[in-house]
Order: C-alpha cells, then structure tokens, then sequence
C-alpha cells in the first residue's frame, strides 16, 4: 500500500488499538518509523562512534529527559502538514478536473440542441454519457479520499488527546503529574486573580514512607501510594485537583477555598486516615501525613505558592509530623 501521510497515520493508530498499547510518544514513535520505513534519526550523543576521542555520551536517561522525541513529533508535524496539503491539492485538482468536464460537457450539450443529424445526435448522447458518468466517478473517487483523510485527522486528534492526558498524569495513581501541575496551577491562579476569588494550595507527605518500603516492600509502598490517592479523592470536589508532587509528596489544589476550609478538609482526611489502614497480605498497614497550607496572596505566583506551603509542610514535619501547618 502507497505510504501516502493519511495511510500512515491510520496504520500508527490502529497497531497501536490492535496490540493494546498506551499512545504514549515513545510508542507512537516506535510504531510510525516500524510502518513508513523511514531511518530514525539520531539523538543527541550517537553521532560519536564507539573507541572515538571527543566528549562523553550522555546517558541515554539524560537525553531522554532533555530531548523527549523531538525528532518524532517534527516527523509528525511533517505528517499532518502532508495530510492537509493532500485534501488541499485533492479539492483544487477536483474543481480543475469538474470545470474542464463541465465546459465539455456544456459544449456537446449545446451542439446537441442544434443537431438536426440523426448520427450526430447518438454520437452527442454517447459524449454526453460518458461525460457525465465521469464526473460522478471523479467526485466519488474525490470523495472517499477526503473522508478517508478525514477520519484519519480525526484518529489522530482523539490519539493526541489522549496522549496529552497520558503525559500530564501520574502513572502510579492517576493523578497529575508536576507538568499537569504547572498547567492547572496556573490556571487556576489566572482564574482567581481574574475573578477576585481565594484559592488555596496543601503540600501533603505521608509520614515515614521509606519505613513501609523497608519493612514491606516496595509493592506495598506503591499501594500506600494509590490508598492514599483514593482517600485524598473520596473527600475531594470537582473542582479541585490533586497532583503526585514526586515520591510520597502530593498537592491538592482547592479553588474557591479560604484557609480555614483547606485546614477543615485536610483535618477530615487525617480523621479517615486513621480510620482506614491499608490492607496488605492479610495485614494492615498504617500511616500518618503531614500538610502544610498557604492562600493565594495577591499578584503572587504559583512558584512562590508551593514554595509557602511547602515550607508550612516542612515545619509540621519538624514538630513531630501528623500535623497541618499554616503558612505565613
């Protein structure tokens, strides 16, 4: 099959479907250079041979992090921008294809009208057949070329989309991740100063998280983690959001929220902590967490609010933990 740029990409989004695997940009990448056949570029670093004098590779997690499919995505802009010219070129060549058969097709009609011959009137009838039944064919076949390339712009769009959520959450627990963290911080810090409204921010860390990981496991660290997560969520409202800080560290943003509220709901969470353990090997397993708070203060940003609430935690933290601190 011609790897026309909506074949491709329709071919990427079904092998994806088919084999069951996460859209996320590494398998895209993966997929799309398996398919096209086109050579995948190198990264940065793999253009020193093996044995060569000059500056150390980078570590490939380092590269990574730094250059995160860059190569791909532009091979993907590339894609979409092909697709686009393609319906482009395919509705610009059917509107020269139509008005060049149309000219011909009003000609023979013409000379139809004023033909007295009976032999020239079945030849005039037969052009005219045949004329008409090739604008049909033309628009048919135009027509399932643009729907063809539709459906795979569309594919690629509801992909994109959820690629985008995949890359903003937290594997482990679902939350949001620190980039889902900086997008909706900030908006919800653009929505409150435009709108005069409060907005509060808890830093929260479970207490003595490495003492679960030593005494049962990591397995059992991760499901403290995604326990942890589903009680923070059973008290949460639509409108807030909770975000995997890192490690054990969680922020839960509360828009429309004084400090009093966010104290009153972190407090109700300490209460449903303490009345539900985790279940683990047929034993249960406790913890405690630590919050600290801070309000949005006017004209102040999302790096100085975390970093307030962030130093109200590390002060619960010093007074001997399962506490909520308020920031100055």
């Amino acid at each position: 099959m011609a790897q026309t740029p909506n074949v491709i990409g329709l071919t990427v989004i079904q092998r994806l479907r088919d084999t069951g695997v996460p859209p996320t940009p590494e398998n895209y990448e993966n997929a799309y250079y398996a398919i096209s056949g086109l050579s995948r570029p190198r990264k940065s670093g793999e253009a020193q041979k093996s044995g060569e004098a000059g500056e150390a590779q980078k570590p490939a997690a380092e590269t990574e992090a730094t250059q995160p499919n860059s190569a791909f995505y532009n091979d993907l802009v590339v894609m979409l921008r092909k697709m686009l010219q393609h319906m482009t070129d395919k509705t610009e060549t059917l509107a020269r294809d139509l008005d060049d058969k149309n000219k011909d097709l009003a000609g023979n009609v013409s000379s139809l009208r004023s033909s007295r011959d009976k032999h020239e009137i079945l030849r005039l009838l037969s052009a005219v057949t045949m004329q008409a039944g090739g604008i049909q064919n033309a628009v048919e076949a135009s027509h399932k070329d643009l729907i063809e390339t539709k459906q795979a712009l569309t594919a690629l769009q509801e992909e994109m989309a959820e690629t985008r959520q995949l890359l903003n959450e937290d594997a482990l627990t679902g939350t949001l991740n620190r980039r889902g963290l900086e997008q909706t911080l900030t908006r919800e810090i653009a929505r409150a100063q435009r709108s005069n409204a409060i907005l509060s921010l808890g830093m929260l860390d479970l207490d003595f998280f490495k003492k679960i990981n030593d005494d049962y496991g990591h397995d059992a660290g991760d499901q403290m983690l995604v326990h942890f997560t589903s009680l923070i969520k059973s008290i949460m409202r639509k409108s807030d959001a909770l975000v995997r800080y890192g490690g054990e560290e969680f922020t839960l943003i509360l828009p429309d929220t004084d400090t009093r509220g966010a104290h009153f709901v972190l407090g109700r969470l300490q209460q449903l902590m303490s009345k539900s353990p985790l279940n683990y090997e047929g034993g249960q397993v406790n913890t405690t967490f630590s919050a600290g708070i801070a309000t949005l203060r006017p004209d102040e940003n999302g790096h100085a609010l975390l970093l307030r609430a962030d130093e109200a935690l590390y002060s619960a933290k010093n007074d001997g933990r399962n506490r909520i601190k308020i920031a100055d």
